[in-house]
Protein backbone atom coordinates (compact mmCIF):
# COMPACT_ATOMS: atom_id res chain seq x y z
CA UNK A 1 0.00 0.00 0.00
CA UNK A 2 1.26 3.27 -0.48
CA UNK A 3 0.91 6.82 1.37
CA UNK A 4 -1.36 9.63 -0.15
CA UNK A 5 1.50 11.62 -0.19
CA UNK A 6 3.09 9.63 -3.21
CA UNK A 7 0.02 10.04 -5.31
CA UNK A 8 -0.65 12.98 -7.60
CA UNK A 9 -3.84 14.56 -7.24
CA UNK A 10 -5.21 13.43 -9.99
CA UNK A 11 -5.33 9.97 -9.02
CA UNK A 12 -6.24 10.92 -5.48
CA UNK A 13 -9.49 12.37 -6.96
CA UNK A 14 -9.79 9.28 -9.24
CA UNK A 15 -9.85 7.19 -6.64
CA UNK A 16 -12.00 9.27 -4.23
CA UNK A 17 -15.15 9.37 -7.81
CA UNK A 18 -14.55 6.01 -7.67
CA UNK A 19 -14.93 5.03 -4.47
CA UNK A 20 -17.83 7.49 -3.71
CA UNK A 21 -19.88 6.57 -6.82
CA UNK A 22 -19.26 2.69 -6.44
CA UNK A 23 -20.48 2.07 -9.80
CA UNK A 24 -19.09 1.80 -13.06
CA UNK A 25 -17.50 5.15 -14.44
CA UNK A 26 -16.53 5.64 -18.46
CA UNK A 27 -13.18 8.33 -18.74
CA UNK A 28 -15.71 10.99 -19.86
CA UNK A 29 -17.56 10.46 -16.29
CA UNK A 30 -14.85 10.86 -14.51
CA UNK A 31 -13.44 13.46 -16.03
CA UNK A 32 -16.76 15.57 -16.16
CA UNK A 33 -16.46 14.67 -12.39
CA UNK A 34 -13.02 15.68 -11.60
CA UNK A 35 -13.90 18.83 -13.52
CA UNK A 36 -16.96 19.24 -10.76
CA UNK A 37 -14.15 19.28 -8.35
CA UNK A 38 -12.12 22.18 -9.67
CA UNK A 39 -9.13 18.99 -11.64
CA UNK A 40 -9.03 20.06 -15.35
CA UNK A 41 -7.13 17.27 -16.69
CA UNK A 42 -7.90 15.74 -20.88
CA UNK A 43 -8.87 12.30 -21.06
CA UNK A 44 -5.57 10.79 -22.07
CA UNK A 45 -4.35 11.76 -18.33
CA UNK A 46 -6.93 9.75 -16.72
CA UNK A 47 -6.68 6.38 -19.31
CA UNK A 48 -2.97 6.84 -18.46
CA UNK A 49 -3.83 6.87 -14.78
CA UNK A 50 -6.53 4.10 -14.50
CA UNK A 51 -3.67 1.72 -16.74
CA UNK A 52 -1.29 2.38 -13.90
CA UNK A 53 -4.43 1.74 -11.24
CA UNK A 54 -5.22 -1.37 -13.16
CA UNK A 55 -1.38 -2.40 -13.18
CA UNK A 56 -1.59 -1.88 -9.11
CA UNK A 57 -4.82 -4.02 -8.98
CA UNK A 58 -6.70 -1.35 -7.57
CA UNK A 59 -9.56 -1.08 -10.65
CA UNK A 60 -10.81 -3.69 -13.09
CA UNK A 61 -11.80 -2.91 -16.76
CA UNK A 62 -15.58 -3.71 -18.11
CA UNK A 63 -14.51 -3.29 -21.41
CA UNK A 64 -16.69 -0.16 -23.13
CA UNK A 65 -18.68 0.22 -19.81
CA UNK A 66 -16.09 1.82 -17.52
CA UNK A 67 -14.04 0.66 -14.51
CA UNK A 68 -14.76 0.21 -11.22
CA UNK A 69 -12.65 -0.22 -8.22
CA UNK A 70 -11.40 -3.65 -7.23
CA UNK A 71 -11.33 -4.97 -3.94
CA UNK A 72 -7.73 -4.09 -2.97
CA UNK A 73 -9.19 -0.80 -4.80
CA UNK A 74 -11.69 -0.01 -1.78
CA UNK A 75 -9.09 -0.93 0.64
CA UNK A 76 -7.16 1.73 -0.84
CA UNK A 77 -9.60 4.12 -1.08
CA UNK A 78 -10.66 3.72 2.52
CA UNK A 79 -7.47 3.99 4.03
CA UNK A 80 -6.55 7.50 1.38
CA UNK A 81 -9.95 8.75 2.43
CA UNK A 82 -10.29 8.19 5.55
CA UNK A 83 -10.96 11.96 7.08
CA UNK A 84 -12.96 12.77 4.13
CA UNK A 85 -14.91 9.38 5.36
CA UNK A 86 -15.34 10.72 9.21
CA UNK A 87 -17.88 12.54 11.20
CA UNK A 88 -21.28 12.20 12.52
CA UNK A 89 -22.13 9.93 9.84
CA UNK A 90 -19.80 8.48 7.05
CA UNK A 91 -20.10 9.79 3.69
CA UNK A 92 -20.55 6.76 1.76
CA UNK A 93 -23.52 6.20 3.80
CA UNK A 94 -24.65 9.71 2.92
CA UNK A 95 -24.13 9.43 -0.50
CA UNK A 96 -25.94 5.85 -0.62
CA UNK A 97 -29.13 7.54 1.25
CA UNK A 98 -29.83 9.73 -1.87
CA UNK A 99 -30.20 6.36 -3.88
CA UNK A 100 -32.67 5.20 -1.53
CA UNK A 101 -36.12 5.58 -3.32
CA UNK A 102 -38.35 3.51 -1.11
CA UNK A 103 -41.93 4.00 -0.97
CA UNK A 104 -43.72 2.91 1.60
CA UNK A 105 -47.57 3.89 -0.30
CA UNK A 106 -46.29 1.29 -2.74
CA UNK A 107 -44.08 -1.04 -0.96
CA UNK A 108 -41.10 -1.04 -3.18
CA UNK A 109 -37.94 0.43 -3.90
CA UNK A 110 -34.84 0.76 -3.09
CA UNK A 111 -33.50 0.76 0.64
CA UNK A 112 -30.24 0.57 2.71
CA UNK A 113 -28.92 -2.55 4.13
CA UNK A 114 -26.35 -4.53 6.31
CA UNK A 115 -24.36 -7.27 4.52
CA UNK A 116 -22.98 -9.91 6.17
CA UNK A 117 -20.34 -12.65 4.41
CA UNK A 118 -21.20 -16.37 5.21
CA UNK A 119 -19.24 -19.07 3.73
CA UNK A 120 -21.57 -21.27 0.99
CA UNK A 121 -21.17 -24.48 3.01
CA UNK A 122 -22.30 -22.96 5.58
CA UNK A 123 -25.23 -21.08 4.37
CA UNK A 124 -28.04 -23.15 5.37
CA UNK A 125 -27.23 -23.30 8.85
CA UNK A 126 -27.15 -19.62 8.75
CA UNK A 127 -30.24 -19.59 7.37
CA UNK A 128 -31.63 -21.97 9.99
CA UNK A 129 -30.09 -19.90 12.70
CA UNK A 130 -32.03 -16.50 11.56
CA UNK A 131 -35.02 -18.19 11.36
CA UNK A 132 -34.72 -18.62 15.46
CA UNK A 133 -33.62 -15.15 15.46
CA UNK A 134 -36.70 -14.24 13.35
CA UNK A 135 -39.27 -14.22 16.20
CA UNK A 136 -36.65 -12.89 19.37
CA UNK A 137 -38.78 -9.63 19.28
CA UNK A 138 -35.67 -7.88 19.08
CA UNK A 139 -34.95 -7.69 15.02
CA UNK A 140 -35.95 -5.17 12.61
CA UNK A 141 -37.03 -7.45 9.67
CA UNK A 142 -36.71 -10.76 9.47
CA UNK A 143 -36.63 -9.98 5.14
CA UNK A 144 -33.48 -11.32 3.41
CA UNK A 145 -31.82 -10.72 0.29
CA UNK A 146 -28.79 -13.10 -0.76
CA UNK A 147 -25.85 -12.63 -3.31
CA UNK A 148 -23.67 -15.64 -4.66
CA UNK A 149 -20.15 -15.39 -5.69
CA UNK A 150 -18.96 -12.94 -7.71
CA UNK A 151 -22.10 -10.73 -7.96
CA UNK A 152 -21.51 -7.28 -6.82
CA UNK A 153 -23.36 -4.84 -4.91
CA UNK A 154 -22.06 -0.97 -4.23
CA UNK A 155 -18.33 -1.09 -3.49
CA UNK A 156 -18.81 -4.95 -2.45
CA UNK A 157 -18.35 -7.98 -4.71
CA UNK A 158 -18.53 -11.34 -2.79
CA UNK A 159 -15.23 -13.50 -2.98
CA UNK A 160 -15.84 -17.13 -4.25
CA UNK A 161 -16.83 -19.56 -1.80
CA UNK A 162 -18.91 -16.85 -0.29
CA UNK A 163 -22.82 -15.88 0.13
CA UNK A 164 -23.83 -12.77 1.24
CA UNK A 165 -26.84 -12.24 3.57
CA UNK A 166 -28.21 -9.09 2.96
CA UNK A 167 -30.90 -7.47 6.20
CA UNK A 168 -32.41 -4.34 6.23
CA UNK A 169 -30.65 -1.35 7.79
CA UNK A 170 -31.81 0.74 11.03
CA UNK A 171 -30.37 3.67 8.49
CA UNK A 172 -34.08 3.48 6.78
CA UNK A 173 -35.60 5.35 9.69
CA UNK A 174 -33.34 8.46 9.00
CA UNK A 175 -33.89 8.54 5.26
CA UNK A 176 -37.59 8.01 5.07
CA UNK A 177 -38.10 10.83 7.55
CA UNK A 178 -35.86 13.10 5.87
CA UNK A 179 -37.45 12.55 2.40
CA UNK A 180 -40.35 13.77 4.30
CA UNK A 181 -38.32 16.85 5.26
CA UNK A 182 -38.29 16.11 8.78
CA UNK A 183 -34.21 16.83 9.90
CA UNK A 184 -33.72 13.56 11.89
CA UNK A 185 -29.92 12.01 13.11
CA UNK A 186 -29.02 9.10 14.94
CA UNK A 187 -27.32 10.21 17.68
CA UNK A 188 -26.11 7.76 19.58
CA UNK A 189 -26.12 3.71 19.73
CA UNK A 190 -25.83 1.28 22.72
CA UNK A 191 -26.09 -1.75 24.29
CA UNK A 192 -29.77 -2.31 25.34
CA UNK A 193 -30.40 -5.20 27.83
CA UNK A 194 -33.15 -7.07 27.66
CA UNK A 195 -34.87 -9.80 30.24
CA UNK A 196 -37.13 -12.05 29.98
CA UNK A 197 -38.53 -10.70 26.60
CA UNK A 198 -38.60 -7.16 27.66
CA UNK A 199 -36.71 -3.78 27.49
CA UNK A 200 -35.20 -3.17 30.56
CA UNK A 201 -32.35 -0.30 30.02
CA UNK A 202 -29.05 1.00 28.28
CA UNK A 203 -25.58 -1.00 29.25
CA UNK A 204 -23.08 1.07 27.75
CA UNK A 205 -23.07 3.87 24.97
CA UNK A 206 -21.66 5.15 21.50
CA UNK A 207 -21.93 9.04 20.74
CA UNK A 208 -22.01 9.05 16.54
CA UNK A 209 -19.01 11.46 16.39
CA UNK A 210 -15.84 11.29 14.41
CA UNK A 211 -15.94 7.46 12.93
CA UNK A 212 -16.27 5.99 9.83
CA UNK A 213 -17.05 2.44 11.23
CA UNK A 214 -21.13 2.18 12.25
CA UNK A 215 -21.43 1.90 16.32
CA UNK A 216 -23.27 -0.96 15.73
CA UNK A 217 -20.79 -3.18 13.63
CA UNK A 218 -18.39 -2.38 16.63
CA UNK A 219 -20.36 -3.78 19.41
CA UNK A 220 -21.61 -6.96 17.24
CA UNK A 221 -18.63 -7.56 15.94
CA UNK A 222 -16.41 -6.71 18.83
CA UNK A 223 -19.05 -9.70 19.95
CA UNK A 224 -20.11 -6.92 23.22
CA UNK A 225 -23.72 -8.48 21.94
CA UNK A 226 -25.74 -11.81 23.49
CA UNK A 227 -28.47 -11.59 21.12
CA UNK A 228 -28.50 -15.44 20.91
CA UNK A 229 -29.42 -15.28 24.57
CA UNK A 230 -32.24 -13.68 23.92
CA UNK A 231 -33.27 -16.05 21.22
CA UNK A 232 -32.69 -19.13 23.46
CA UNK A 233 -34.08 -17.61 26.79
CA UNK A 234 -35.48 -13.93 26.24
CA UNK A 235 -32.33 -11.87 27.98
CA UNK A 236 -29.22 -10.50 27.15
CA UNK A 237 -27.49 -7.74 25.11
CA UNK A 238 -28.68 -6.16 21.65
CA UNK A 239 -27.72 -3.57 19.53
CA UNK A 240 -30.61 -0.52 19.58
CA UNK A 241 -30.50 3.87 18.69
CA UNK A 242 -31.76 6.93 19.33
CA UNK A 243 -32.96 8.83 16.52
CA UNK A 244 -33.99 12.87 17.36
CA UNK A 245 -36.17 15.00 15.32
CA UNK A 246 -37.67 18.57 15.83
CA UNK A 247 -40.70 18.03 18.67
CA UNK A 248 -42.61 19.92 16.33
CA UNK A 249 -43.11 17.38 13.93
CA UNK A 250 -44.06 14.37 16.48
CA UNK A 251 -47.54 14.53 14.84
CA UNK A 252 -46.02 13.70 11.39
CA UNK A 253 -43.31 10.82 12.69
CA UNK A 254 -45.73 8.85 14.42
CA UNK A 255 -48.09 8.89 11.47
CA UNK A 256 -45.03 8.08 9.27
CA UNK A 257 -44.06 5.38 11.56
CA UNK A 258 -47.60 3.90 11.58
CA UNK A 259 -48.08 3.64 7.92
CA UNK A 260 -45.02 1.69 7.39
CA UNK A 261 -45.00 -2.22 6.05
CA UNK A 262 -43.94 -4.16 9.44
CA UNK A 263 -42.40 -7.33 7.57
CA UNK A 264 -40.00 -4.80 6.59
CA UNK A 265 -39.72 -2.29 9.78
CA UNK A 266 -40.94 -3.88 12.80
CA UNK A 267 -38.21 -2.18 15.04
CA UNK A 268 -39.63 0.21 16.91
CA UNK A 269 -39.33 -0.07 21.15
CA UNK A 270 -40.82 4.22 21.19
CA UNK A 271 -41.34 7.19 20.25
CA UNK A 272 -42.10 10.45 22.71
CA UNK A 273 -42.79 14.08 21.83
CA UNK A 274 -39.93 14.79 23.81
CA UNK A 275 -36.53 13.03 25.08
CA UNK A 276 -36.75 12.01 28.68
CA UNK A 277 -34.26 13.59 30.66
CA UNK A 278 -32.07 10.59 31.06
CA UNK A 279 -31.31 10.40 27.20
CA UNK A 280 -30.85 14.08 27.01
CA UNK A 281 -27.05 14.41 25.28
CA UNK A 282 -27.06 17.88 25.27
CA UNK A 283 -28.90 20.86 25.72
CA UNK A 284 -30.27 20.99 22.78
CA UNK A 285 -32.16 17.73 23.26
CA UNK A 286 -34.31 19.62 25.45
CA UNK A 287 -37.14 20.77 21.86
CA UNK A 288 -36.49 17.48 20.74
CA UNK A 289 -38.58 14.33 20.00
CA UNK A 290 -36.73 11.28 19.63
CA UNK A 291 -37.44 7.66 18.87
CA UNK A 292 -35.61 4.33 19.84
CA UNK A 293 -35.49 1.75 17.74
CA UNK A 294 -33.58 -1.70 17.44
CA UNK A 295 -30.64 -1.85 15.52
CA UNK A 296 -31.41 -4.10 12.04
CA UNK A 297 -27.67 -5.92 12.36
CA UNK A 298 -29.28 -7.54 15.51
CA UNK A 299 -30.61 -10.12 12.43
CA UNK A 300 -27.30 -10.89 11.89
CA UNK A 301 -26.03 -10.96 15.47
CA UNK A 302 -26.38 -14.60 16.51
CA UNK A 303 -24.57 -15.81 13.77
CA UNK A 304 -21.16 -13.32 14.30
CA UNK A 305 -21.72 -14.24 17.92
CA UNK A 306 -21.43 -18.20 17.50
CA UNK A 307 -18.40 -17.68 15.16
CA UNK A 308 -20.53 -18.50 11.81
CA UNK A 309 -19.45 -15.56 10.18
CA UNK A 310 -17.03 -12.16 10.95
CA UNK A 311 -17.30 -9.25 7.98
CA UNK A 312 -20.71 -8.02 8.75
CA UNK A 313 -21.13 -4.29 7.25
CA UNK A 314 -23.79 -1.77 8.03
CA UNK A 315 -25.43 0.19 6.13
CA UNK A 316 -23.39 -0.35 3.81
CA UNK A 317 -25.27 -0.57 0.45
CA UNK A 318 -28.67 -0.35 -0.90
CA UNK A 319 -30.82 -2.95 -2.28
CA UNK A 320 -34.60 -3.41 -3.47
CA UNK A 321 -36.77 -4.21 -1.21
CA UNK A 322 -39.02 -6.68 -3.28
CA UNK A 323 -36.14 -8.88 -3.87
CA UNK A 324 -36.22 -9.50 -0.01
CA UNK A 325 -38.36 -12.32 1.19
CA UNK A 326 -38.98 -13.61 4.92
CA UNK A 327 -35.88 -15.96 5.71
CA UNK A 328 -38.06 -18.98 6.31
CA UNK A 329 -38.90 -18.84 2.60
CA UNK A 330 -36.00 -18.77 1.54
CA UNK A 331 -34.14 -21.46 3.89
CA UNK A 332 -37.16 -23.31 2.60
CA UNK A 333 -35.68 -22.84 -0.97
CA UNK A 334 -32.43 -23.94 -0.29
CA UNK A 335 -33.65 -27.06 1.03
CA UNK A 336 -36.05 -27.95 -2.08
Amino acid sequence: MFESDEYPETVIEILRVLYFSGKLQTTADLRTALNRRGVDVETRTIRYHLTNLEKNGFVRRYGNRGVMLSPEGVEEAKMLLVFDRVGGLAMETERLSLDCDYDARTGKGSIMVNTLLVDRGKTGEALEMLSQASGSGVILSSRLGMLHAGERMWNCEVPEGKNALIGVSGRNYDIMLQQARIPTETSATFLYRVEDGRPRGIADIISHSGTTLSPGELLIRGKYTSVSGVVAAGSGLVTAAIKTFPAVFYDEVKSILESLDESLFSGLVEVRAQIPQSYRMSYKDRNRGYMLVYGGANFFAPLVEQGLAEQLSISHSIYPSERMLPVKEIAAALCD
